[in-house]
């Protein structure tokens, strides 16, 4: 039996010794790569022109999770210039230092955070350098406390990496967004119409019997048109949206993108659906950004097309927030976002203003208008409202039920000349009003001969 124990002690001996072995040079490695990326970023940062964060966005300064590290550096720092100094053996400068650099540090990081975003971009190449020095400052300490305590050593060589890392795939200026190129993106023109030839769409029903939603539907959208969809409840209008989506295939005829059939949902088509269908657990930043960090973009580069876009739909400053704190019109503008993200050729809007309030709704008209004009992409817009279809469209389909088919179509002045005419005075023009109260009509008596079959059936 005595054997036995030897053995097993002698085993785990060897065992310790080796983890042991295995532990320090793992820390060895850490405190290298600490050294090397705090040396690296010292360096990078005194060749960093200081305009660059000026001009940044907040993308470029540090985020709440870096503060929070820099903070934990400066209340060490403090405690351990307190304990340095009740020690008889320490030296004067020692505790001295300790003091000083922290109250440095977390005086520095509190009038951040209390700055206004203007001040924060003039203190963010600061603020950056002060955390490369704490790095600095803890790779060294952790290389004299190397044979001490082991937690305390991995948390200062933990943050510093972390903050290193933050740096150069976060939050870096020289890696920012060049605005030029969204430009390129949200002003390029798509090539390809949108055929639909003889489309027809039948839902078979449980009990047997069926629904004709559309029949032998026809037209071409040309590039760069805004196309609303306008008729009574049953027309057909959502379903021919989620057929152009790919979402749905159609029991007859074709839906093709320029010469290509659309089978399924593509990254060529963007979809804006009524409520948004945002992700509610992610942030703002986030929820645009989806799109493009599925397409295997970098983060560095997608999080700063996201600060673009939401320059460009008036969301500027509202990215680190949740989406449950937005209002309506608001979750509306990051799912317009999102949509521009992926740079479709034709944008797909399912009743994307429906659930506003009016005033929210005619400023997202307006948006929407202005969106068509700067990207030229081609639009398509399902809406109940006679008015925003009018404004909106310089191509109006109005669509009768049972089945759904295409009653009458119109091109229309009025999305053109929205672009230089206020909305009120457009909306109270005699052209405008005329056209109104013709398509007003015609949906109505639509209306009554659908309330007059189902009452004589």
């Amino acid at each position: 039996m005595q054997s036995v124990v030897d053995a097993l002690a002698k085993a785990f001996g060897g065992l310790t010794a080796a983890v042991a072995e295995a532990a320090s040079v793992f820390a060895w490695v850490v405190l290298v790569t600490a050294a090397a990326a705090t040396a690296w970023m010292i360096v990078d940062l005194l060749r960093t022109p200081s305009r660059r964060f000026a001009t940044a966005d907040r993308a470029a300064q540090p985020n709440d999770g870096i503060l929070l590290m820099g903070q934990i550096m400066a209340v060490a720092a403090l405690v351990a210039g307190v304990v340095l100094a009740l020690q008889s053996d320490s030296s004067w400068w020692q505790p001295l230092a300790g003091l000083l650099g922290g109250a440095a540090l977390l005086t520095l990081i509190v009038t951040y955070r209390r700055s206004d975003e203007d001040k924060q971009a003039r203190m963010a190449p600061t603020l950056w350098l002060a955390l490369a020095v704490a790095m600095a400052a803890s790779t060294l300490l952790a290389y004299f406390l190397r044979s001490g305590s082991a937690i305390v050593y991995l948390t200062l060589l933990g943050l510093t990496l972390l903050i290193a890392r933050a740096w150069f795939f976060l939050s870096r200026p020289e890696i920012r967004f060049d605005p030029s190129q969204l430009g390129v993106a949200i002003d390029s023109r798509t090539d390809h119409p949108l055929v639909v030839e003889k489309v027809g769409m039948i839902y078979e029903l449980p009990d047997g019997g069926q629904v004709e939603a559309l029949a032998d539907v026809s037209f071409t959208l040309e590039p760069g048109r805004l196309l609303t969809l306008l008729g009574p409840s049953g027309c057909g209008k959502t379903t021919l949206l989620n057929i152009a989506a790919g979402f749905l295939a159609p029991t007859s005829g074709e839906v093709r993108l320029g010469t290509e059939p659309i089978t399924g949902p593509g990254q060529d088509r963007g979809m804006v659906f009524q409520q948004g269908a945002l992700f509610e657990w992610l942030s703002v930043n986030d929820n645009v950004g989806f799109g493009a960090r599925m397409n295997g973009r970098s983060r560095p580069a997608s999080r700063e097309a996201v600060q673009d876009l939401l320059r460009t739909v008036g969301l500027q400053g509202f990215g680190d927030k949740a989406v449950y704190e937005l209002s309506g019109g608001m979750q509306q503008r990051v799912a317009l976002a999102r949509c521009l993200a992926n740079d479709p050729e034709i944008i797909l809007m399912d009743e994307p203003l429906g659930a506003l309030d009016a005033l929210t709704r005619e400023k997202m008209q307006g948006l929407v208008l202005d969106l068509w004009n700067k990207t030229g992409k081609t639009i398509i817009l399902v809406t109940h409202s006679v008015e925003e279809a009018l404004y909106l469209g310089d191509q109006l389909f109005v669509m009768a039920p049972r089945p759904g088919r295409i009653e009458r179509r119109y091109d229309l002045p009025f999305a053109q000349q929205a672009l230089t005419t206020e909305a009120r005075e457009l909306k109270t023009s005699t052209e405008f009003i005329q056209t109104r109260e013709e398509i007003l009509t015609m949906i109505w008596e639509m209306e009554e001969q659908i309330m007059g079959t189902e009452g004589g059936a």
